[in-house]
């Protein structure tokens, strides 16, 4: 061969392989698809028996070696291990999934460059079950203490609402009682217990649960009313204090066996002694279990009293109000800018009487010492009545003129 032929085919090798000094990026992965472990059921904090796998593939279809593909928990709990996988010679890359603690659907990811991932769906059951639900049986309503006819029923399902037998149910009760506390479900995967209402008449609950099924705890609201009206108990205006010939309010309630309210029971009112009056003679419980009447004290002074009696009620049971008619003391508010007098002392539960003397300007009452009885506004004549409950010495003073200024001193 001619020297320079040898020359130019030698050049023509190392042309093709070496030369440029550049390297290329590789292929690029194109699709990502599930390979294995998709829609697997398994217990709940347990590994999945099959692992969970992906095939990526270039853009000719070809699986692609080499690939880092992230697996990461989307929904439920668990973990995936390894995180990360790189894909083998058949574009495969695998991971084992642990599900969460609780029962229903979880899932997994897997993520490859800047692929859309792609989702794996799990069933976790515990004991074997998914599901919870309320099976309705009755009507929820009856008396306090009562035993419900018709027992509390849940419905304990898997995933494709198929019912599932031996799962151990926990029963719990607030305001009643159940029986038993504990039941599993029959083979119609039913759970049954027995409730008894509380003695306290309103809504009462009871609790199903499964812990980590979806739906418990399952709870079940109630409500106990009260019984039939046995007796009756004052509930307001007894042991107070008025002016002779004064106004009080005095209220009772009827109530069951267990002290709840329960209306519709006749009371019967009367003056028992200090003459004067009450109004109405009778009336009945509302709904709440009360009933009020006023009474109007007589003219005397000293203790006064009214009964309240319950005539439809077996024993005819009663209460006595007492309410003490109390002597007023008089201060008068001016002619001048003075209280006369300034300053007196009284008991606890009588009243001051504050007359002012038709002089203008206008004169306040405004207490300065705390728990006092209201302030009187602004006023050129009439009177005021203030009735003091409490030992203490109680200030006040006229804010319109300076130095106008009184107390009171009430002794126990």
């Amino acid at each position: 061969m001619p020297r320079f032929s040898l020359v130019l085919v030698c050049g023509l090798v190392v042309s093709a392989c070496g030369g440029g000094g550049g390297g290329g990026t590789g292929p690029t992965p194109n699709t990502i698809v599930v390979n294995a472990g998709n829609n697997q059921v398994g217990a709940a904090g347990s590994v999945l028996a099959e692992s969970l796998a992906v095939i990526v593939h270039d853009q000719g279809g070809a699986p692609l070696a080499g690939v880092n593909v992230t697996f990461a928990v989307t929904a439920g709990g668990g973990s995936v291990s390894p995180a990360t996988r790189v894909t083998d010679a058949a574009g495969i890359a695998k991971t084992r999934r642990t599900l969460g603690p609780g029962a229903g659907t979880q899932t997994a990811s897997a993520t490859a460059g800047s692929l859309a991932p792609i989702q794996f769906t799990a069933i976790a059951q515990i004991q074997g079950a998914v599901n919870i639900a309320n099976s309705p049986t009755g009507v929820l309503t009856d008396t306090v203490g009562a035993i419900k006819s018709e027992s509390l029923t849940v419905l304990v399902t898997d995933q494709n609402a198929s019912p599932i037998p031996g799962v151990t149910v926990t029963w719990a009760s607030s305001g009643g009682s159940l029986s038993p506390t504990s039941a599993p479900t029959t083979a119609a995967g039913l759970s049954k217990a027995r409730f008894t209402y509380g003695t306290a008449a309103g809504n009462q609950t009871a609790t199903a649960t499964v812990t980590g099924l979806v739906g418990s705890p399952v709870t079940i609201t109630l409500n106990g009313t009260a019984g039939n009206a046995v007796t009756i108990a004052k509930t307001g205006g007894d042991n107070g204090s008025a002016a002779p010939a004064g106004q009080v309010t005095y209220t009772v309630q009827s109530r069951d066996s267990h002290g709840n309210p329960k209306g519709g029971v006749t009371i019967d009112w009367a003056v028992a002694t200090g003459g004067g009056s009450i109004t109405p003679a009778q009336n009945t419980t509302q709904t709440n279990g009360n009933a009020t009447a006023q009474r109007t004290l007589g003219a005397g002074t000293g203790a006064q009293t009214a009964t309240a009696t319950a005539n439809g009620l077996t024993g005819a049971p009663a209460v006595t109000f007492t309410t003490t008619a109390t002597t007023v003391t008089t201060v008068q508010v001016g002619p001048t800018n003075a209280f006369t007098p300034s300053t007196v002392t009284i008991v606890a539960g009588t009243a001051v009487n504050w007359e002012w003397q038709g002089t203008t300007p206008a004169h306040n009452i405004t207490f300065t010492t705390a728990n006092a009885p209201a302030d009187v506004p602004d006023q050129t004549q009439g009177s005021a009545q203030r009735t003091f409950p409490a030992a203490g010495t109680y200030n006040y003073h006229c804010t319109n003129h300076t130095g106008m200024n009184g107390s009171v001193t009430v002794t126990p």
